[in-house]
């Protein structure tokens, strides 16, 4: 199945020692967006297989190659048009698929674009405030921001990213998200 030899093909890219994120954002940010988008996709009649491939491949020109980040949605694009056209992937179906890593940086509301677009936008969004660990580790390890400046970016992020979500996707996370606040204090 076309997912998960995508799915495995990130996860090897991901342990490799040029991913400037660390070998745990395959667990702490991509299968949590991956996670969320199908279930986001469940309740919203969007195409799954769409919307995971989207997922696992959304981040994937960073960590190939970390000093992309800037660009990296169009560039993730790119790579997931040439993975999946090597793999015979029908040419609409990859370019919905490179739809929703293009656009996913920022959550996209309903009817503003695909529904796998939604899906694995607010996903995205989704996995910066579940995993605040990690993202903690992203802020002072990988970026190198100072107490304060890296604190400020976290609670920033959390608080815009909770007020961008669709009513869907808050209500999968109401609870991780009063925690968070909490421990931010928003």
């Amino acid at each position: 199945m076309i997912v998960d030899e995508i799915r495995d093909y990130v996860a090897g890219e991901c342990k490799s020692g040029r991913n400037a994120f660390g070998p745990a954002f395959f667990d702490e940010h991509l299968s949590v967006v991956a996670r969320y988008a199908v279930e986001l996709g469940g309740t919203l009649g969007a195409d799954l297989e769409i919307v995971e491939l989207a997922a696992w491949m959304h981040d994937l020109s960073a960590v190939q190659d970390f000093a992309v980040l800037p660009k990296h949605a169009a560039l993730s694009a790119e790579i997931a048009r040439k993975m999946l056209q090597e793999r015979g992937y029908p040419a609409e179906r990859i370019e919905r698929v490179a739809a929703c890593i293009a656009s996913h940086s920022t959550p996209i509301q309903i009817g503003s674009g695909l529904l796998e677009e939604v899906c694995v936008s607010n996903a995205d969004a989704i996995s910066q405030i579940v995993k605040p660990s990690y993202w903690h580790y992203y802020i002072f390890k990988v970026r190198g921001f100072g107490f304060t400046e890296g604190r400020d970016w976290l609670r920033q992020r959390v608080a815009s990213h909770w007020v961008a979500l669709i009513p869907e996707a808050r209500s999968l996370i109401e609870t991780q998200y009063a925690q968070v606040e909490v421990c931010l204090k928003l």
